[in-house]
Formats: C-alpha cells, sequence, structure tokens
C-alpha cells in the first residue's frame, strides 16, 4: 500500500512539471514559435489599414493601427515606418486614437502624398514591443504603376555578392524599377537562414543571400516581394509541398517581418488550368494568417479566360502577373509563337478579371529569348521583341503595371560577358519611357467596349479560336476593347463544383462602368451567365452578339431578346443598309463581298439595320426591357472586314443610348467622345491601339508590329467644325499641324516599322 501511494506521488509531481514545463513552451513558441508554418494564437497582434488603396497625388491617407492581445497591454511600445518606392524607409507618426484599453490600444497616422511623390507599391510596418515580445503589422497601398522584376537569388554570384547586387538594384532602378520579387533561394540549399529546411545559410554567412538582397532592397528603395515555396533540400512527397510551402511562409515570416522593405510574398508555384485556384487559395489564406495586411501574388500561364475569373474570385489573393508566353511560346515543346500583340491580350484578361475585384494586375514581359529568338547565342530577347513587347503592354487599359522575367539575369548578368546585350538594355530604358508616356495618357481610359467570355470548361481552345480573332479584328477596326471574363459569385468558387447563380458583383462593375458587352460567336451559355446577360440587358445595358452561333439559354428567350427569328445558313455577297444609326453610313448603301455562308434573321419586334440581298436581316436591333440588343450573324472578323463604318456606328449607337456617362442625345457630342474619340482607318491585326479624352484633350496611341512603315488616317470625332485645335507629338513635345475642327476632320500619318505614334489633339480657342 505504501508503495503504491509513493508511486502516484512520484507520478502526480512528475506530471505536475509535464504541466508546468508545456505552459512554459506554450508561451515561448508564441515568441519564438518553433513551428513558424503554423501560427498559434498570438499574444500580440498588430492590424494597420490605410483608408485608399489607390490614391491619387495630392491626397492624404489616413492610417489605423490596432494592437491586441489576450494579456495586459502593459508597457506597450508602437512605432511605424512608411517604405517609399525609389526612396526607402521614412518614420510614420503615430498618436493614440482614444483611451486604451486593457486588451486593445488603438493609434493613428497619416501618410501625405505630394505631386512630386514618386510611384510604385508603398508598405507600411508597424512594430509593437511589449516587453521581451514584438509583434509587426503591414499594409499597402499603390500610387500609380508598378514596375517589378524578378531576381533569381540561385543566380546570385559567390564573389563580389554585395557589389553585384548593388550595381543591379542601380541598374534596375534607372530603367524604372521599384518593385523586386526576391525568386528562388530554395534549391538544393535554403539562401537564408531557414529553421525549417535540412540545408540552409547560416545567418550572415556568404550564403545568406536573401538577408543582403533584402536590406539593400531597403537601401535602393525596391518594394519587396519574397517568393515562397517548399523545401527543396530533402526529397519530399507533392502530397507534402503544400503543407510545407506554408511552414516556409512563417519562417520567411518570423525572420523578415520587420524589414520595411517587405510587402508580401510570391507564389513560387505557377500553373495554366484553373487546378490552380485551390492551390493559390490555400498560399493567400497562410500568407494572411500571419498579418492581413501583407501582399499575396501569383504568376498563372496563359490560355485559361476561366482562371482569369477563379484566380479573381479569390479574396485573399492580391496581386496577378498573366504571364504572356510570347518568347517562351519559341521553346521546343511549346511551338504557338505567338506575336507581340498577345501580350496586351493576356493582360487584359487578367486585367478585366481583376479590376472588378479591385484587386492588381500586372503585365508581364520575358527579356529572354529561345532557338531562333534569341540574341548571341544566349538566353536573351532582342532589342525588337523587348520593344514589341513593351509597347503591348503600354496600350492595355486597367494593368497597374508591368514585369520583366527577368532584368537581373538577361540584362544585368549576362551583360558582364555578352557585348550584344548593351543593345537589349536599351531598348527596356527606351521602351519604359514609352510605355509611361503611353500607359498614362493613351491607355488612361476604357473604350467601355467589353468582351465577355462567359463561363464554360473548354475556354483554352475557345480562346484561341474565337476569342484571338475577335481581338484582331477589333485591332482592324480601330478599338480597343476590354476582355471581361467569368468571375464566379462569392460561394461558388470551389472547384470543381459549377457555379449556378450570376455574380451580382460583376454585374454591378459592368453597370458602372457603362459597358458595351460583345459575345463574339459563342454557341451557349450556363445559367449563370444568361441570368447576368438577361438583368444587364433589362436594367439598360447593351450586348451585342456576333456569329452563326447566337446564345442559347433557360433564361431568357433569345428569339424574344434578339427581335426575330434564325434562319438557316445560306450563301451571300450583298449587304444593303436600311436604317443606319450614325451617320458614317447611309440609306442605300451596299456592301458586296465574295460568297460566303451566313445564317440571317427574320425581324418580328427588331429593327432591321442593314439586309442580306433577299431581304432577310444582317443586322438587327432590338429593344429588351430597359436595353438593347444587336444581333450580327457573321463573326466579328467578318463584320469588320465587310462593313467597317457600319460596325462603328453600331457601337457608337450602343453607347449612345446607354446610361450614365455614355448617355446622350443623337448625334454625338461628350457621350461619343468618351466612348470613342478617333476613327482609325488602316490599321490590321499587326498593331496595337489606344485612346482616351480628358475634357477637350483627345489622346491616341496606335503601335506597328511590322517591319515596315503603317500608313493610316485619324478621324477625330465631335469635333467643332470653326473651333481651333492644334496636333502635339507627345513623343517629341512638338506641334505638328494646327487648324480648324474642318481643316483637321482627317489626319494622315505614318507609324515607322516596329514603332509608336502618340498623338494629343486639343482645343485652343
Amino acid at each position: 500500500m505504501a508503495m503504491n501511494e509513493s508511486c502516484c506521488k512520484f507520478f502526480a509531481f512528475g506530471f505536475f512539471i509535464l504541466a508546468l514545463g508545456l505552459v512554459f513552451f506554450s508561451g515561448s513558441a508564441c515568441r519564438n514559435p518553433a513551428a513558424p508554418g503554423t501560427p498559434a494564437v498570438r499574444p500580440l497582434a498588430v492590424d494597420v489599414q490605410v483608408d485608399k488603396a489607390r490614391p491619387k497625388k495630392g491626397e492624404t491617407l489616413a492610417v489605423a493601427v490596432v494592437v491586441s492581445s489576450p494579456e495586459a497591454l502593459r508597457g506597450l511600445k508602437v512605432s511605424g515606418s512608411v517604405f517609399i518606392p525609389t526612396r526607402g524607409a521614412m518614420a510614420l507618426d503615430l498618436e493614440p486614437a482614444g483611451e486604451a484599453g486593457q486588451y486593445e490600444a488603438r493609434y493613428r497616422g497619416s501618410v501625405s502624398l505630394t505631386p512630386e511623390s514618386a510611384e510604385g507599391l508603398y508598405a507600411l510596418t508597424v512594430e509593437a514591443v511589449r516587453g521581451n515580445e514584438k509583434a509587426y503589422g503591414k499594409a499597402t497601398f499603390l500610387l500609380g504603376k508598378v514596375v517589378a522584376d524578378f531576381m533569381p537569388v540561385s543566380a546570385l554570384p559567390d564573389e563580389n555578392l554585395e557589389q553585384d547586387i548593388k550595381s543591379y538594384y542601380e541598374d534596375f532602378r534607372k530603367a524604372g524599377g521599384n518593385l523586386v520579387i526576391i525568386h528562388n533561394f530554395i534549391t538544393d540549399k535554403a539562401l537564408y537562414p531557414s529553421r525549417i529546411c535540412s540545408k540552409a545559410a547560416t545567418a550572415g554567412s556568404p550564403d545568406d543571400k536573401v538577408t543582403l538582397a533584402l536590406r539593400l532592397a531597403e537601401e535602393f528603395g525596391l518594394t519587396s516581394l519574397l517568393t515562397a515555396g517548399w523545401d527543396m533540400t530533402r526529397p519530399m512527397p507533392y502530397a507534402e509541398c503544400l503543407a510545407s510551402t506554408k511552414e516556409i511562409i512563417g519562417d520567411l515570416w518570423e525572420i523578415y517581418g520587420s524589414t520595411p522593405a517587405l510587402a508580401g510574398f510570391y507564389s513560387y508555384q505557377e500553373g495554366s488550368g484553373t487546378y490552380l485556384a485551390a492551390q493559390m487559395r490555400e498560399f493567400a489564406a497562410a500568407v494572411k494568417s500571419h498579418n492581413r495586411g501583407l501582399v499575396t501574388a501569383c504568376a498563372p500561364y496563359i490560355d485559361d479566360p476561366l482562371l482569369a475569373g477563379y484566380l479573381a474570385s479569390i479574396d485573399d489573393l492580391d496581386i496577378v502577373i498573366y504571364q504572356g508566353a510570347v518568347m517562351a511560346s519559341y521553346r521546343p515543346d511549346n511551338r504557338k509563337c505567338f506575336p507581340p500583340r498577345r501580350t496586351k491580350d493576356f493582360t487584359g484578361l487578367s486585367a478585366g478579371a481583376t479590376r472588378a475585384r479591385h484587386k492588381i494586375t500586372i503585365s508581364h514581359v520575358e527579356l529572354f529569348g529561345y532557338l531562333e529568338k534569341q540574341v548571341a547565342g544566349v538566353y536573351l530577347a532582342s532589342p525588337e521583341d523587348i520593344r514589341s513587347q513593351i509597347l503591348s503592354a503600354a496600350t492595355c487599359f486597367g494593368p497597374d503595371g508591368i514585369s520583366f522575367f527577368n532584368y537581373y539575369y538577361c540584362i544585368h548578368l549576362l551583360g558582364k560577358k555578352v557585348p550584344e546585350v548593351g543593345a537589349s538594355r536599351q531598348a527596356v530604358v527606351d521602351s519604359m519611357a514609352a510605355y509611361n508616356l503611353i500607359a498614362g495618357s493613351a491607355a488612361a481610359d476604357s473604350s467601355r467596349v467589353g468582351l465577355y467570355i462567359p463561363y464554360s470548361d473548354w475556354w483554352t481552345d475557345r480562346w484561341t479560336n474565337t476569342i484571338l480573332p475577335a481581338l484582331d479584328a477589333f485591332r482592324r477596326l480601330g478599338i480597343s476593347p476590354d476582355i471581361l471574363p467569368f468571375v464566379p459569385p462569392p460561394g461558388e468558387e470551389i472547384l470543381p463544383y459549377y457555379p449556378l447563380h450570376l455574380n451580382p458583383e460583376q454585374l454591378a462593375f459592368f453597370q458602372a462602368n457603362h459597358y458595351v458587352l460583345v459575345l463574339p460567336d459563342i454557341g451557349g451559355m450556363q445559367d449563370t451567365d444568361a441570368i447576368l446577360v438577361k438583368k444587364f440587358i433589362e436594367e439598360g445595358g447593351r450586348v451585342v452578339f456576333f456569329g452563326s452561333r447566337i446564345p442559347y439559354t433557360r433564361a431568357y428567350n433569345r428569339e424574344e431578346a434578339s427581335g426575330g427569328r434564325e434562319n438557316a445558313a445560306k450563301s451571300h455577297t450583298r449587304i444593303d443598309v436600311r436604317q443606319p444609326f450614325q451617320g458614317r453610313v447611309r440609306a442605300g448603301e451596299q456592301y458586296r463581298f465574295a460568297a460566303l455562308e451566313s445564317p440571317s434573321w427574320t425581324a418580328a419586334s427588331g429593327k432591321v439595320v442593314a439586309a442580306f440581298e433577299d431581304g432577310s436581316a444582317a443586322v438587327l436591333a432590338s429593344a429588351f426591357g430597359k436595353g438593347r440588343c444587336f444581333t450580327i450573324p457573321l463573326t466579328l472578323t467578318e463584320a469588320v472586314r465587310i462593313m467597317p463604318d457600319l460596325m462603328r456606328d453600331m457601337l457608337d449607337e450602343a453607347q449612345r443610348t446607354g446610361s450614365g456617362k455614355n448617355g446622350g442625345a443623337a448625334g454625338g457630342g461628350t457621350a461619343e467622345l468618351s466612348a470613342r474619340p478617333f476613327d482609325v482607318a488602316g490599321l490590321d491585326e499587326e498593331s496595337d491601339i489606344a485612346m482616351s479624352t480628358a475634357g477637350e484633350r483627345r489622346v491616341v496611341a496606335a503601335v506597328n508590329y511590322k517591319k515596315k512603315p503603317v500608313d493610316i488616317g485619324l478621324s477625330p470625332r465631335g469635333l467643332e467644325p470653326e473651333a481651333a485645335y492644334e496636333l502635339t507629338d507627345l513623343k517629341t513635345g512638338e506641334v505638328v499641324r494646327t487648324g480648324s475642327g474642318k481643316d483637321l476632320a482627317r489626319i494622315d500619318v505614318s507609324i515607322p516599322a516596329v514603332d509608336f505614334i502618340c498623338l494629343s489633339l486639343a482645343r485652343t480657342d
């Protein structure tokens, strides 16, 4: 009996010691977690918020900070910094906002922007200290455009490392750089002092390259993202990679969270299908679990409009860099050989989705080359290919900047040993000056024409066969449409389940921006899109259907919407204008063409705008609810080739009769001007176009990718015949022509080979 009692006392004492140890260990783990990837309940948390995500120069932002803890906040000290792109960190003055509570303290501050404030991604860092405990909070805001580069740490030299990074940062800044993605630093060894990886650099050693890169980024004023992947220093089943990535995120946050230059994390994992959405949702949530203010970013591949929408639906994902793969497509295993103008199309696809969710899209430009596209036998793109990509990116409305893959290796590193790199580097510098000019003027406005891509599991093929030809047809027409892919409604973005309802946020986005939605040759729509299109038209929107496959849907009667009945396809050779819209074409004009097979429509409630030679409708306009439908059984490519001015009239009519900004009385004026300030003739698909309007000032930019000059004609819309105007070449700042509105009704311009024009027309009286 005594023996048993002694044993009980011994074990009780042991359990007491064990419990005491567990309590101590738990408290220590919160300060210095042994497993950084799995954050526990933190005894000290910092939340930082700014009241404007995209402020303008001259504005002042309000900063709100909340420090909280389940333990009393005695002896709390709070300080902050603002990291200014290209300038570095400066102090953020914070003051108490009201009486501090026992478990929560609030602070406020402000950031004032001047007309001279630098553009880029600003990062705020707030540190809270209580005794030996420290906690950090982040927030960001975007001013103007981001110019980013991927710096592969694995390519950094072992000798003269600091000097190499300094010279790269200095040169990248000269090219306009303001953000660096510190990339690819876990291979067979982690090039930072990781507590997760099996083989890692010792802190402060020559192998600790990430720490040095971040420190110098702070010195050179480069806002930074860290690439987070899994532990590649040891064999790992793929099933464990996501969990390992989450651990790496925590590891990096614990080590570098206090760094003012650090804004967030970029996902090492890339992908080209909707399968990537689940991965990015997990990745972004893992980053935000450490601090809600950290930025999350990824770079998906091309060709899947559905992926663009699904990525936009992820609340925790902040930045999407949609890879254009223009130069990468020349690889032996991927010989699509995309032309440089696709840079704009791929970026526009992403921007059309992210804008609806208030996220950031960054263009992707490739500075490398393969096979016949490489320069001097090395991994480098030619000046011509670099210039073409950057000019294409410049003409896209919507993106928040541009990224290079990558300036460090292709320009900086190869430039040390390959003389030909000098010309490619100069192409980056010169083209970025053109980028800033075009993106800041001609591409500053939306055309309000939106090429809508509804939900479908098969859009990879349809993107190539349907959407790209439609985009090239718009190029020939001289119009730059926004690309608007389907975005799943909240709660229905979880694959593989099909979304079933319209997305009210996307509908509101279309309405607020007064889009004319264009659906090119779409054979059918699921209820998600059909209900959205129905409500959009009924509530005052305008939709244009092109092609032999006008959508069938259960949500509404397509004959009622189109105002007629579809006839079987047969051969046609002529179209007669019956009831023109705007004045470019007149009743009785005819379009004759080589025989083509096309359906037609017999009008019921709709109006026949133009008819085939047998009297059936080739262009049909119909009222539907408060809005209007326009039905053209030709493909967009055929319609633009056969009757370009009638298509311009139709789009103007759709925008003129819209509500809000693009509404107004017939006859042009401000409504037309806000939609499209110039008609452009002479362009083909090997071009890009952008134009905008600011008051009486009209700006147009056109890019020619051909190796010979192209002559085009510009016809300004809505000029007062007797008013005085001047035409300015924004590339040189010179006034190149003056005259009355009547004198400038037609402006003939030549675009040099692989070059651009950027012209401003302004009233002077």
